[in-house]
């Protein structure tokens, strides 16, 4: 193949095909029935040939048998006369030729050649049929067809007609121009019909390869029709599959650098506060002309501040573990009412203090899970519950088991979330309620903590308003076929 035709279009490829295939079949074609149509007027001229020389053979033997049964030079001059007369209305050469091969006749020529070595001669004079072409100097097919003269037994002449008929190259030189005339013709009209085809078996390529190049210059809605052939359908649907795995992940990554732009914006904002405030507490120190209680207020501060600083870098690494790709939680059957029991106790200095109760619910089914970090889930909601439940209130963990999910709920009865927060509340950083602001200790990430290790878990986590008031967080958890958890 050259360089241009591997540089060439598939639709130029197709015409070039299309067009190579049409003219070498048109060309095989051309020559198989020109060869036997010259077969067949061969077959014709033969069978033709055959009749008049035996028609003379007979004339001649009959004129012999009345006569001496020699056929000699004192016959030559009768049959050159007859066969002179019969030479205008005869489309062959007729000639009659003694016993030795010696022409004693010719209706096209002058009498006394000898073709005694010619094979057609000798078999005539053995007594068969003798038949050869030859060709001429003008290209044309000569055939040549000898029958032996007879009286009785003996063989005494040979009758030996011929003629000559179109060949191949002769009918290809006498009519070049027509045929060139035909064969430009067809070329055009082969043309015309490859270009027609090669078009429409090359229209689904060429609109695969407009969508794929538009896809690479960033148009990431293009998409290409599946149509054509079944291998160009196929082409056509695993372009469209792989492009819209593309979208996806770009979206994916767009989200991501969203996200982490947006983390680094929040983890600097969140910073900026607890710094901002050990900041001024220690230069207000440093300043001097402080008293003894001004100063335990400030260094009070300063251990606030940073403890709140050691808690949100706990909270990051928390986040960072669940989400990141530093391992996988090691699972195993845990009971979920025993991890919530211990969720409780280990909270309840903290709820005892702000003067609220606590109830657990439900039966205890077994899950497939992390136990430290499904108790951090309930510890986290508890808290937040606890946090916004007003003094003498009560929050109520509820458990429970269906066919498909197990089911830990967490009531309070607080004021309830904004509808326009419900979307937003478990972001990183997010708070949705003043009783959860900064000057609680609260960072906006316990409940992006709760997400984070619902999802390692296969589960799904949302908050809803409680139509008499408070708030309702719904943890669902796949649950474990009842053979597989006795077992």
């Amino acid at each position: 193949m050259t360089p241009a035709m591997r540089r060439a279009s598939i639709r130029t490829r197709l015409l070039v095909a299309l067009l190579a295939v049409a003219l070498i079949g048109a060309v095989g074609l051309s020559a198989y029935f020109l060869h036997e149509l010259e077969s067949f007027a061969l077959r014709k001229l033969e069978e033709r040939l055959h009749t008049q020389a035996t028609i003379t053979a007979a004339l001649v033997s009959e004129t012999l048998a009345a006569d001496d049964a020699r056929l000699g030079a004192n016959d030559a001059a009768a049959l050159q006369r007859a066969l002179s007369r019969a030479a205008p209305y005869a489309a062959s050469r007729m000639r009659v030729l003694d016993a030795r091969g010696v022409v004693l006749a010719d209706s096209g020529g002058t009498p006394g050649a000898s073709y005694a070595s010619r094979a057609e001669i000798r078999d005539a004079l053995d007594g068969g049929y003798g038949a050869a072409t030859r060709m001429t100097e003008r290209g044309r097919v000569a055939l040549y067809v000898a029958v032996p003269i007879t009286v009785g037994d003996e063989v005494v002449g040979v009758s030996y007609a011929s003629s000559t008929t179109f060949s191949i190259m002769s009918l290809l030189s006498d009519y070049r121009l027509r045929l060139a005339a035909v064969v430009l013709a067809f070329v055009a009209a082969t043309f015309g019909l490859a270009e027609l085809l090669a078009r429409w078996l090359s229209r689904p390529l060429t609109e695969l390869a407009g969508a794929a190049s538009r896809f690479a210059g960033g148009d990431h809605a293009a998409r290409a029709a599946p149509r054509g052939s079944v291998e160009t359908q196929a082409l056509a649907e695993a372009f469209n599959a792989m492009a819209d795995e593309v979208e996806r992940a770009i979206a994916e990554l767009r989200e991501e650098e969203r996200r982490k732009s947006r983390f680094v914006s929040d983890v600097s904002h969140e910073l900026r506060t607890p710094l901002t405030a050990i900041r001024g507490a220690a230069e207000t120190l440093l300043d001097g002309d402080v008293s003894e209680e001004d100063q335990r207020q400030f260094l009070a501060s300063i251990v606030r501040e940073a403890d709140r600083l050691t808690r949100l870098a706990n909270d990051l690494l928390t986040l960072q573990r669940i989400e990141g790709a530093t391992g996988e939680l090691p699972l195993g059957r845990v009971d979920l009412r025993s991890v919530a029991q211990r969720a409780i106790e280990a909270l309840q200095p903290l709820w005892e203090t702000r003067g609220v109760s606590v109830v657990l619910t439900g039966s205890s089914p077994v899950v497939l899970g992390d136990a430290d970090r499904l108790q951090q889930v309930v510890a986290n909601l508890l808290d937040n519950a606890t946090r916004v439940t007003p003094e003498g209130g009560s929050v109520e963990i509820r458990i429970s088991e269906g066919p498909e999910a197990v089911t830990l709920e967490v009531l309070d009865e607080g004021p309830g979330i904004p509808p326009d927060a419900l979307p937003h509340i478990f972001e990183r950083f997010f708070r949705a309620q003043v009783s959860r602001d900064r000057s609680t200790g609260g960072a906006g990430l316990g409940l992006a903590i709760v997400a984070a290790i619902v999802r390692a878990h296969a589960g799904t986590v949302e908050a809803v308003n409680r139509p008499e008031g408070g708030s309702v967080f719904v943890v669902r958890l796949p649950a474990l076929k009842r053979e597989a958890a006795r077992a």
